[in-house]
């Protein structure tokens, strides 16, 4: 198989002990565990997708976890290249002095990390200021809890009431930060709630896209690195970009001040997946346990807004193993395994009247379409694919006789679908050969699934209805 050119490998040299290897994954003390470069095959090696898991941000993470960093040379190649140069790179590593002019090309640049940031000090924050202006106390943040937080430059954790900056008497909600005076004090600043998140308007120098703005919806991070300018310096930089979800505020952190913990809740994560979060990408149904011992699953996302890894799309996840055990109870009960307890209905509320549905088949619902479908209208849902991953699009609709959702699709391309079950032939011939069923030629409606008559009372009467008359000529 032919490697991704745009794919690179790592290979590291040990300045104390001299020994050079290729990386293939990481040490507990943050140090990267190297193979053999004669022995070791490439599969086994870690590699990079520029755009995707940059070498960049791998060895940031990897300069802040080492407890010497400067011990490791660390330099890269195309995984192409792999087998015909590991070699002699390797060679030539063992005399670094003499070969470094031309080692220099592939050397990894890693620069020293700034020290850690000091915890604000409470005694130094000129509280009766701040009470005077935005009333509200240390006291008052110290039961909340708020200012173990806010000690450690992160913003409260929950919304407080604050006087209006504009002198109105009234109290308005917002989350509470430190700000850093230039004589080393601190003074409070309030991120008040906004309405929606100002996504139209370009964000120090970054205008979103539509896709940008449907991926700050759905979790509340634009999912990748994006160039910056700095609003104090003009300089520009890579950076990752939140919503506040309490505040509807837009945030952002430069990929470089961004530092993941080697493990997250009960999830040990590699070196490459390291990468990816720092790049904005997400590590993708990943089986969470808490502390506390709450289980789910969920993506992991580095959020911004947060400055730590966020669970993503648990929603998603919950609402599918529900509709997936639902399928595998009835199941068990129509083959005769019938415990005698009812089912529970997921598609109902408590007065059995449907309940809305905000996305399905992991494609999101807007307002409009979830109001249709509680009013009963059949809704076009988006383009998907089937389980034997043919592209179609996707209708739903509640059934109030079997009392559950139906999925209607329609297939744009039929020579090319395979797998279309017994049951579905005669949808299929319809929806998307034009073919005429005749217990359904007057319904103007996609069919669904096993569906060859009229499926209700008003489509028995679209089809009962009497054609009108030609008029003479």
């Amino acid at each position: 198989m032919e490697e991704n050119p745009k794919e690179e490998v790592l290979i590291a040299r040990n300045n104390e002990t001299g020994q050079v290897g290729a990386v293939v994954g990481q040490n507990p003390d943050g140090t990267p565990k190297m193979a053999d470069v004669k022995s070791t095959p490439l599969s086994e090696l870690i590699k990079f997708t520029k755009g995707q898991n940059p070498i960049e941000a791998f060895i940031a993470n990897f300069m802040r976890q080492a407890k010497n960093p400067t011990t490791f040379g660390i330099f890269k190649m195309s995984a192409a290249d792999y087998e015909a140069l590991s070699q002699p790179m390797a060679e030539m590593l063992n005399d670094l002095e003499a070969n470094r002019e031309m080692l220099d090309k592939y050397r990894v640049k890693m620069k020293t990390p700034a020290a850690k940031i000091k915890p604000v000090d409470p005694d130094k924050v000129n509280w009766a200021e701040i009470e005077k202006q935005w009333g509200i106390s240390r006291e008052d943040l110290e039961k909340s809890g708020a200012l173990q937080q806010m000690v450690y430059h992160h913003k409260s954790p929950e919304l407080h009431k604050v006087n209006d900056p504009d002198g109105s008497g009234e109290k308005l909600d917002a989350r509470l930060s430190f700000r850093t005076n230039p004589d080393g004090t601190y003074s409070l600043t309030p991120h008040f709630v906004r309405k929606e998140p100002l996504l139209d308007q370009p964000f120090r120098g970054y205008t979103f896209t539509a896709e940008d703005k449907v991926e700050l919806s759905n979790t509340g991070n634009l999912g990748k690195a994006v160039d910056l300018k700095d609003p104090a310096t003009g300089e520009v930089h890579k950076c990752l970009v939140s919503i506040d979800r309490l505040t509807n505020e837009i945030e952002s952190i430069p990929v470089d001040k961004i530092f993941i913990k080697q493990k997250v809740a009960n999830i040990n994560l590699t070196m490459q997946q390291i990468g990816i979060l720092k790049n904005g990408g997400l590590i993708k149904e990943q089986h969470v346990e808490l502390p506390n011992g709450q289980k789910f699953t969920a993506d992991l996302q580095y959020n911004a807004s947060k400055r730590d890894i966020a669970f993503v799309n648990s929603a998603q996840y919950r609402q599918q193993n529900e509709q997936e055990a639902q399928r595998a109870q009835q199941s068990r009960q129509q083959g005769g395994q019938q415990s005698g307890q009812s089912l529970k209905d997921n598609w109902h509320d408590a007065n059995g009247n449907p309940k809305r549905l905000n996305q399905w088949y992991h494609i999101p619902l807007d307002e409009q379409k979830q109001a249709d479908y509680l009013a009963g209208k059949q809704v076009l849902v988006g383009e998907g694919k089937d389980r034997s991953g043919n592209d179609c699009t996707i209708y739903l609709q509640y059934d109030p006789k079997e009392r559950k959702p139906q999925t209607t699709r329609v297939y744009p391309d039929r020579d090319k679908v395979v797998g279309i079950a017994e049951e579905s032939k005669t949808q299929m011939a319809v929806n998307n050969d034009g073919k005429t069923n005749e217990a359904t030629k007057n319904v103007n409606e996609p069919l669904q699934r096993g569906q060859t008559e009229p499926k209700d009372e008003a489509q028995q009467k679209k089809q009962h209805q009497p054609k009108p008359k030609t008029p003479k000529p």
